[in-house]
């Protein structure tokens, strides 16, 4: 899966705030995985979708104590436009429809695409230790996929 992204414009310090943006989409977007599931009667589906949030906000605090800590004057030349569509893909049915399958389906779409983006990431001129930042994040989201297919297998649709 590519990820047509033009990092061309962007400075480092932009590089990271679109990471800071792509965690903050892929928590809300498993908070809301996780309250479709549990409306659905699927606690415990919920509570898998929840604690993978909490592993998104987590990178979220990462990413922004590292930029903090590089570009600490550096104004924000990016708005978070709620849409970057790094890490959530927006395709969620209405959660009264969604599926356990519908739900994983869109939660590992968002996680190779967030692979994709830390790996494209990588390839800009950005300083080593963003590049060491992003490597530990595009193994955590190859580590989520895992997870979820994990999580799949025990609940089969």
């Amino acid at each position: 899966m590519g990820l047509d992204m033009d990092f061309s414009k962007l400075k480092p310090q932009d590089v990271l705030d679109l990471a800071i943006f792509a965690e903050e989409e892929a928590y809300e977007q498993y908070e809301y995985l996780a309250s479709a599931m549990e409306s659905q009667g699927n606690p415990e589906i919920g509570a898998f979708f929840h604690r993978m949030a909490g592993r998104e906000q987590l990178h979220r605090q990462q990413i922004a104590e590292r930029r903090a800590a590089l570009y600490p004057d550096a104004p924000a030349n990016l708005a978070n436009r709620a849409l970057w569509g790094v890490e959530a893909p927006y395709e969620a049915t209405a959660a009264a429809g969604m599926t356990r399958a519908d739900a994983f389906r869109l939660a590992m779409a968002a996680e190779k695409k967030a692979e994709a983006y830390y790996a494209a990431a990588m390839e800009q001129a950005i300083p080593a230790e963003v590049t060491q930042l992003f490597e530990t994040l595009r193994q955590s989201e190859v580590e989520h996929q895992r997870m979820l297919e994990l999580e799949m297998a025990k609940r089969p649709s």
